[in-house]
């Protein structure tokens, strides 16, 4: 039986002003040695992916936008989402003739996409379009690829959006991707948690776990969420109540239980469904409303081979260094940076690009301001103090 689930290997964003150089990549697979296979996913001879990808980086350093950016990429070969979905999240950075690369494992084949997307002007009410002006899908089979350079490269052309018939080409909107044809029976999920970053609102669904109860809130016997088109009602229940309360109202919700606990089953809801795909979990600032060690449980989860099985991988964003003592490897620990020379524009930086040795907390290499810009200017904060003595 064929895997249907679909790999990221890198993701690529060329014409992107607010970047250096213009210039925006992640690369999902293991670049340094693999020591302990449990740490990665095994794709074929010796390309690993990820099973954890975090972003680290100061207040305003780009952590967001580079998720949304993420998501857009993952939307398009995943789920097959239209550029001008509501949904969609990250096409706000996407400038007239920006080049979006992909590269992705799939049926033992590897791809390359290459798009062109490109801008219509504002329209009456003052909104814009995005569309795909052209694309260029090569695959190769695994036989070519012997290293992980190779799985980056192109292979042979097999499809371009502008030399297809033009009867193809019909039935295609033109903010739709030509990748569609190869990825629309794939099994990977995504899931992501970008609009409740501030907001936290529950939307899981059912009768939450007790296991997921009780490491939230120890009291906490019962949940229950059910949906209907007039809204969502919530059964709660503690243990020593006799019977459980129904309310009609999220923020009737949010004043029984904690933050945490909502945040923390909305993450499990999630994360359940994409262990069982090999899917990919993307979450802005991972530690909002979660104590250090349900973090610590959470990125557990994915580090574990017995539960994490498919390949599941977890995208988080952190303004908390410490957590990233959490992260075994350093080849999955990306720095965003308002860029030395260029301060107007964001920089990514590989953590293992920057750091080689093994020996100190990266909590403690970041928290130094070792590598420029991940700590808050020490001038900047005496400043503030200063100010504060003479008012």
């Amino acid at each position: 039986m064929i895997d249907n689930s679909v790999r990221i290997l890198r993701i690529a964003y060329e014409n992107m002003p607010m970047f250096k150089g213009e210039k925006f990549e992640v690369n999902f697979m293991a670049t340094d040695r693999v020591s302990e296979p449990a740490q990665v996913f095994h794709i074929d001879k010796s390309i690993y992916t990820q099973k954890i990808v975090s972003l680290a980086g100061i207040n305003a350093s780009g952590k967001t936008s580079s998720l949304k950016l993420i998501y857009l990429a993952m939307s398009v070969v995943l789920d097959n989402i239209s550029l001008n979905d509501t949904t969609m999240y990250g096409r706000e950075f996407i400038s007239d003739g920006t080049r979006l690369t992909i590269d992705f494992h799939h049926k033992e084949k590897f791809y390359e996409l290459q798009s062109i997307i490109r801008v219509r002007g504002a329209d009456e009410l003052d909104q814009v379009e995005w569309y795909f002006d052209d694309e260029w899908l090569y695959c190769k089979d695994r036989t070519k690829v012997h290293s992980k350079k190779d799985a980056l490269k192109p292979g042979d052309l097999i499809r371009q959006r502008s030399a297809m018939p033009e009867e193809a080409r019909s039935v295609l909107k033109d903010d739709d991707s030509i990748v569609i044809t190869i990825t629309r029976d794939n099994t990977t999920g995504l899931h992501q948690m970008l609009p409740y970053t501030d907001v936290n609102v529950l939307t899981a669904t059912g009768s939450l776990p007790v296991t997921a109860l009780h490491v939230f809130d120890s009291n906490l016997d019962m949940l229950k969420v059910d949906k209907t088109e007039k809204g969502a009602s919530y059964q709660v229940k503690f243990k020593d109540w006799d019977e459980p309360v129904i309310v009609h109202s999220p923020l009737q919700l949010s004043g029984m239980i904690s933050s945490g606990t909502i945040k923390g089953q909305n993450l499990l809801f999630y994360i359940k469904r994409i262990l069982k795909t090999g899917g990919y979990m993307i979450v802005d600032e991972l530690e909002n409303h979660l104590n250090k060690e349900l973090v610590r449980m959470i990125t557990n989860i994915f580090k574990d081979e017995r539960i994490n099985r498919h390949g599941a991988c977890l995208i988080f964003s952190t303004h908390y260094v410490e957590l990233l003592d959490f992260v075994d490897r350093k080849d999955n620990i990306f720095i965003t940076r308002k860029a030395p020379e260029t301060p107007d524009r964001i920089e990514i930086l590989n953590y293992a690009d920057e750091v080689h040795r093994n020996d100190v907390k990266k909590s403690e290499v970041l928290l130094s301001n070792y590598i420029q810009g991940t700590a808050p200017r020490y001038a900047d904060i005496q400043a503030l103090e200063d100010s504060l003595c003479e008012e």
